[in-house]
């Protein structure tokens, strides 16, 4: 009652080893809900049933924080739909890279966060698969930050351990992107040792790059790309009027290269996106090489506003044989949000030796989870073709701080098939065999996952009445500054090229 008359929304309930025995929590909960004249009550077991009380903890309160917010916004959103006259249900992304009804989405609202990149590696997934690829680095560059995502014969990998702002951790499942500050807008600056640097900070829409000339004299990577011929001076997007390239030559020299002592723009323009694209492939190499894949062995799937700028250079540095543009970049993630299935996770702590693991405890958890979670479907009355359910388990060899997640085929696992599962992940990803040391079973993982309708590629192809041949896409020749110097470059029209074409680079395709 006191928080209510301090105007409080929405209350957290949580309890030290909930995950272990939830009656208390529950009970607590439900004297909560007499009182609380919201929805808006969030028990943290029930949203992440782990043994870490301080993951547990921040995700709940993250969750109460989101929840009257996203509440508000959804059922104002489909008010005005349904005022406009659509009457079916509105699905929101989620940070698992699936779908929830708008009508349940607010129950767990936590589960949205970083749902706008998880729909960009969904839309990779889904893009690349009907172009043959299975194995894909996805690298969504836009305005002011760079994520970077790993898609492994053809499933995007999942995380539940994400930190957001003030390292506060939020233990949910969501597709495993790593974000550098590394856009269009990242500002290039010399710090006090000397150096170059790229980013974080962001020149944002207002004012922008300096060639916006909405007043911003940072120079940034756009303004870099621009000077150096890969972007059209004369048709810039998000600017109506021609661009003067003299202006941005000025503020770039002044910031960074007479600073650093460099000899003219180009030169500046081409130290910045070095630095830049360092920056990207390290992010590259942590979501490949970290986790124990070969770059080599994938393609390279660019987006985002300035993502296929960028992605020959990377490729390159990285020794990705491939590069996959698809026909919006800068709005791919929209093509996530269409193509993603309904999902929901459940996550249950076990933490004990495995030796020590009641087997039988096991097999009826996934089956709970499972229950659970087509139940859940069932609820949200959605149209789907197929169910599909996929078991995953955390384990770490005792004495271990991180833990390894792999997935079983079915629920029906036992002590032999874990051992040797996890043995076989660990040595993947390490190339180590620790035979010594007892393995722990940490956690289990379900997914339920509700398969829609497929969506045809075609129908999200912009209507083209006549496809055309290479040469009769070229518009004309632009001079680009590369290595070597200033070199007379073809552009193409890209959306009308026919399917197989084939261009001899260097070339621009716009």
């Amino acid at each position: 009652k006191a928080l209510l008359e301090n105007g409080v929304e929405s209350l957290v309930i949580h309890f030290l080893h909930s995950y272990k025995n939830d009656i208390h929590e529950k009970q607590a909960e439900r004297i909560a809900r007499e009182l609380w004249p919201n929805p808006f009550v969030t028990r943290g077991s029930a949203l992440m049933s782990e043994y870490r009380e301080y993951e547990r903890g921040t995700t709940a309160s993250i969750n109460a924080a989101v929840q009257p917010v996203l509440d508000h916004y959804i059922s104002s959103l489909r008010d005005s739909l349904q005022n406009e006259g659509y009457s079916r249900d509105l699905l929101v992304m989620q940070g698992n890279g699936g779908t929830v009804s708008s009508r349940i989405v607010s129950e767990d609202a936590v589960k949205t966060v970083m749902s706008g990149p998880a729909s960009g590696v969904m839309a990779a997934a889904f893009t690349a698969g009907k172009s043959g690829f299975s194995n894909v680095l996805t690298y969504d560059m836009g305005g002011t930050s760079c994520d970077v995502g790993l898609i492994v014969g053809g499933i995007p990998q999942v995380s539940s351990e994400l930190e957001i702002e003030y390292a506060m951790p939020v233990h949910v499942p969501m597709v495993d992107v790593h974000t550098i500050g590394a856009g269009g807008g990242s500002i290039a600056w010399v710090n006090d040792a000397g150096l170059l640097q790229v980013g974080p900070e962001s020149a944002g829409a207002q004012p922008g790059p300096i060639c916006y000339g909405r007043g911003g004299s940072k120079p940034t990577m756009t303004d870099a790309n621009l000077v150096l011929g890969r972007l059209n001076p004369e048709k810039l997007l998000a600017v109506d009027h021609p661009v003067s390239l003299e202006t941005v030559r000025e503020n770039l020299m002044k910031e960074v290269g007479i600073p650093l002592g460099l000899k003219d723009a180009e030169e500046t323009a081409s130290a910045i996106l070095r630095i830049a694209n360092t920056n990207m492939a390290g992010a590259l190499r942590l979501m490949s090489l970290a986790r124990g894949h070969d770059p080599r062995d994938f393609v390279l799937f660019a987006f985002g506003g300035a993502g296929p700028l960028h992605a020959s250079a990377l490729a390159r540095e990285m020794g990705i044989p491939k590069v996959l543009v698809p026909m919006r970049p800068g709005i791919t993630n929209a093509v996530g949000c269409v193509a993603s299935d309904v999902r929901h996770d459940y996550v249950r702590s076990i933490n004990l030796p495995l030796q020590q693991v009641d087997m039988e405890t096991i097999r009826n958890t996934f089956e709970d989870q499972v229950r659970e979670g087509t139940e859940l479907i069932q609820r949200e009355g959605i149209d789907i073709e197929e169910l599909i359910v996929v078991h995953d388990v955390d384990m770490q060899f005792q004495g271990q701080t991180h833990i390894l997640s792999f997935t079983v085929e079915d629920s029906g696992v036992s002590r032999e098939l874990l051992h040797s599962a996890f043995e076989k992940a660990y040595w993947n990803r390490f190339a180590v065999e620790l035979p010594e040391i007892r393995p722990v079973l940490v956690n289990l993982h379900t997914a339920v996952i509700g398969r829609r309708k497929a969506v045809p590629l075609t129908s999200l192809m912009p209507l083209q009445t006549e496809l055309k041949n290479s040469s009769e896409c070229r518009k004309g020749t632009r001079s680009v500054w590369f290595e070597q110097g200033w070199q007379e470059t073809p552009v193409y029209h890209r959306e009308p090229l026919k399917p197989g074409s084939v261009i001899q680079g260097p070339a621009l395709l716009e």
